[in-house]
């Protein structure tokens, strides 16, 4: 994740319920995943896909790490308002999940419920993955 900075320039801007946690996106989500595992179904994330790097979280005075696998998944939280904000995670690819092995690489997903463009939000096409049975 990289610091923000006060002149940079975001395209897309996502704000928890209280707006303590902000976060901008390079780009606009070209798709949203809807995973089964439990801890998607429980929270109701709904995820887009950045590299890490690429992640620039503006404001997080609230937040929280919770991580059940640690330090293997990190759910980010608003511990003001409760949302789940983000989550970095194993860069799973259809290539590990068929071979069973761990991936070495990292992603970020950004919970796109919370994208500030509700038709953004509206306009996603959503792919569901059996996370309650893949992993």
């Amino acid at each position: 994740m990289t610091a923000a900075t006060p002149d940079a320039a975001a395209t897309t801007t996502l704000t928890c319920h209280c707006g303590s946690t902000r976060i901008e996106l390079p780009r606009a989500p070209e798709g949203a995943t809807q995973c089964t595992c439990t801890y998607c179904t429980k929270t109701g994330g709904l995820w887009a896909y950045y590299d890490v790097d690429e992640l620039r979280v503006v404001s997080d005075d609230h937040g929280a790490v919770y991580s059940p696998t640690n330090p293997l998944h990190e759910h980010h939280i608003c511990t003001r308002c409760g949302c789940t904000t983000y989550g970095v995670t194993p860069d799973y690819s259809q290539e590990t999940l068929e071979t069973g092995l761990m991936p070495e690489g990292r992603k970020a997903g950004v919970n796109v419920k919370l994208l500030d463009d509700y038709a953004m939000l509206t306009a996603l096409p959503v792919e569901t993955i059996d996370g309650r049975n893949l992993w």
